[in-house]
């Protein structure tokens, strides 16, 4: 069972696949941000748990959920609410940034997952540097969005800081303040650039005091150079803190993650032609090639336009990647009929590929896909 918090990562959500069914999956407004917040809460899952009890849902299942709803705090402000359970076994309990455009409840042999893919970016793997002049903290975080490594590097603070004046003597420390930056700026450069590689960042972010900063720039090797950005300055002295850099790392991980989503878009187009045909073994559009491609193992990228979809069914076998439009591809007997956005983003998630949702961005049959090969 997953908690409230974060966001669940892809093996995760293999793991609720993988539990019997059916499924009852919850989609709801859980904002705190009223007096009477609490009450409006416990009436959305009030009328949520009705409409799965009218759809076949069993008690057990229900009472699961309802614990989480009655048991766990919502954080203060705007949030949604995610809940899915199967057999008494509450599976997925999450927080969503926003709340979801409609309340969902749906019993059903698939789990609904496509307003949780929706809610979640692809993690961006990246390496931060907060630094002054004697000490730098340095994190990274992985393609999974888990930080991997949190370490502090000091060097030298005997006369780091410039001496004011003039004189031999004030020269000679004067030089070694900036030897001894040098020197402090080329171990924190050495040791992000090890993380860097380490968790393959896209993105190196730098933060801290202005010369540290420019010295660190100096010593960076080229990989290093080509992902860095700066944070902006941070504190004239005193220990280096990520609470002044964590709302501009956030942004700048945000930005990145918009770019990316813009980008997929932009090559599922450039593939796709302005005919409507798509470059072959380059992309796939409409039901029936993508889930021809789906069933091959050839996703990549799943694209999904939940308001072009609609109430659309498709086949799905006893296999969650076995799905089809219509009877192509399908030659199994035990097959049934189900909603395309359950079954095409299960078996998109049970393939281990992304999943981009596009509201509103007229996929040619609500469906459309970047291939492996």
């Amino acid at each position: 069972m997953t908690t409230p918090g974060g966001t669940m990562r892809r093996n995760e959500l293999q793991d609720v696949l993988a539990a019997d069914g059916p499924f009852a999956c919850a989609y709801f407004d859980s904002s705190h941000d009223t007096a009477d917040a609490a009450d409006r809460i416990r009436l959305q899952w009030r009328s949520v748990r009705e409409q799965l009890a009218e759809q076949g849902a069993d008690e057990s299942t229900l009472d699961a959920m309802a614990r989480a709803v009655e048991e766990q705090e919502p954080p203060v402000g705007s949030a949604g609410r995610a809940l899915v359970a199967a057999g008494g076994d509450l599976l997925v309990n999450e927080w969503l940034p926003s709340p979801p455009s409609q309340t969902v409840a749906r019993w059903s042999d698939v789990p609904y997952l496509l307003p949780l893919l929706a809610a979640e970016d692809r993690p961006i793997p990246y390496v931060a540097v907060v630094a002054d002049r004697t000490e730098a903290r340095i994190k990274a975080v992985d393609r999974r969005g888990v930080a991997v490594a949190a370490e502090d590097v000091s060097g030298e603070d005997y006369h780091v800081h410039k001496p004011r004046g003039g004189g031999w003597s004030h020269r000679r420390i004067q030089q070694y303040a900036e030897e001894s930056v040098k020197r402090n700026a080329r171990e924190m450069a050495e040791e992000a650039d090890l993380l860097v590689q380490k968790v393959s960042a896209r993105l190196l972010a730098i933060g801290g005091e202005a010369q540290t900063r420019s010295a660190l720039r100096e010593e960076l090797s080229p990989r290093c150079a080509e992902i860095a950005v700066e944070l902006g300055a941070g504190p004239s002295e005193g220990q280096p803190s990520w609470d002044e850099y964590d709302t501009w790392l956030d942004d700048l991980v945000a930005r990145t993650q918009a770019e990316d989503r813009d980008d997929v878009v932009r090559r599922f187009r450039a593939a796709e032609g302005r005919d409507g045909d798509v470059a072959e073994g380059e992309a796939a559009a409409g039901l029936r090639q993508v889930t021809s491609a789906l069933r091959d193992g050839r996703v990549a990228t799943l694209l999904l336009d939940p308001t072009e979809l609609g109430d659309t069914t498709v086949l799905r076998g006893e296999d969650v990647l076995r799905v089809a439009d219509g009877s192509d591809g399908l030659s199994e007997q035990n097959t049934v009929e189900c909603r395309a956005d359950e079954a095409l983003s299960a078996a998109a998630v049970a393939a281990g590929a992304d999943v981009l949702v596009v509201d509103g961005a007229g996929l040619s049959g609500g469906a459309g896909a970047l291939l492996r090969y």
